[in-house]
């Protein structure tokens, strides 16, 4: 059995790990990063790029062209009731749309160029804590100083924390030919699910249909898409189905972890429970990060004090989560959203686009945009 020492392990090779594993490279830091996967993947995700998002990508990639990571630009959102359109608002910041497999072996790649290494593979992993050592399928051993968990909301980590799996949601997605189902904008469904949405989104050649719900067992996945799809006019017959697990509003408690183990996008329970973005909450906790540990006292209170802002968003979020799908208030909801342009674009660009906006700050978000009508 060999054994290799690194300053950094981290574990998962998605956008969280790569967005810590770059800056580290970047800053010649002793880094290994493991993945149970070959890149190139396939990852369950709509891949919506908000501007937030796009300019942490810009960061990472510094002044090389990344326009070619994109596979679709979109310039609208529609938001539906079941099969009724209800509006269809202009957006000022165009966003941009990726396929999670090629944007995420894009990310390893730039890594792998920066001369980073990376295990993949290696599934199976075995964690010796108090030793700071990771045994790897064929026996080998991998130590470390500090240990980052990126690999998802069923991380490993999540066994030392007995973390209660009913704050989780499902997602369900397909990929359909633009011969079958074609759009330009962003479209969101609503009234299909009790505590989330389905969506269609444009991919270039396909369009990515999915929904997401806060998981319960009992519900058939398969059957709910399955329905969605029959009333967007898909034939279902032979449709390619990729579900996953997914953070819905709970941030996982680090105090009860050692001082040289962190948690990572959705590792972390970084997602907005509203949006459901990831991607923007992945890559900022994986450059927040590094940043701590590019500093001179390498502490992760620092890591967790920047990620401050975003924690409360997603502790505020999961509150106005469980009133806007309320029935009475979803009703209300669907009812004074149609037709409303002004209000769904504000929303977006305020909120989706950008984080302008605590999520306990909606009173002043809704005064805001009512001056800014009467501006216009």
């Amino acid at each position: 059995m060999s054994e290799q020492s690194y300053d950094i392990v981290i574990i998962g090779a998605g956008p969280a790990g790569m967005g810590a594993a770059i800056p580290l490279q970047k800053n010649h830091a002793s880094v290994c990063v493991i993945d149970k996967a070959v890149f190139p993947r396939n990852k369950t995700c709509a891949g919506l790029v908000t501007g937030k998002t796009y300019r942490l990508i810009k960061e990472l990639f510094g002044d090389r062209e990344i326009d070619d990571l994109f596979c679709f630009t979109s310039g609208s959102v529609r938001l539906f009731d079941r099969k009724k359109l209800l509006v269809k608002a202009p957006l000022e910041h165009c966003v941009r749309l990726v396929d999670r497999k090629d944007f995420d072996n894009a990310l390893v790649e730039e890594y792998k160029r920066l001369g980073g290494e990376i295990l993949e593979g290696e599934a199976g992993l075995n964690i010796d804590y108090p030793g700071n050592r990771i045994i790897l399928k064929n026996g080998d051993a991998i130590r470390f100083d500090y240990l980052l968990f990126a690999d998802g909301a069923l991380s490993m980590a999540h066994h030392l924390l007995q973390t209660d799996k009913r704050d989780l949601a499902f997602g369900i997605e397909a990929y359909i030919p633009c011969d079958q189902l074609d759009t330009d904008s962003v479209d969101l469904y609503f009234g299909y699910l009790d505590s989330g949405y389905a969506w269609v989104f444009p991919h270039g050649k396909t369009v990515c249909v999915g929904l997401a719900d806060l998981y319960d067992r009992k519900t058939d996945y398969r059957s709910l898409i399955k329905t969605f799809l029959a009333d967007l006019d898909v034939d279902v017959e032979g449709v390619d189905l990729k579900g996953a697990y997914l953070p819905y509003g709970t941030v996982i408690p680090q105090d009860r972890l050692a001082d040289n183990l962190m948690l990572l996008g959705d590792a972390g329970g970084f997602t907005d429970p509203i949006s459901g973005e990831g991607l923007y909450m992945a890559l900022q906790s994986g450059a927040y990060a590094a940043k701590a540990l590019l500093s001179s006292d390498r502490q992760k209170k620092a890591y967790l004090d920047d990620m401050s802002r975003l924690i409360r968003i997603v502790k505020n979020g999961k509150k106005v989560q469980r009133t806007f799908y309320s029935q009475p208030i979803h009703k209300m909801f669907l009812k004074k959203v149609e037709g409303k342009e002004k209000a769904v674009s504000f929303f977006f660009e305020q909120m989706v686009e950008d984080y302008r906006y605590g999520y306990r700050e909606m009173r002043r978000l809704y005064g805001d945009y009512k001056k800014s009508n009467k501006e216009s």
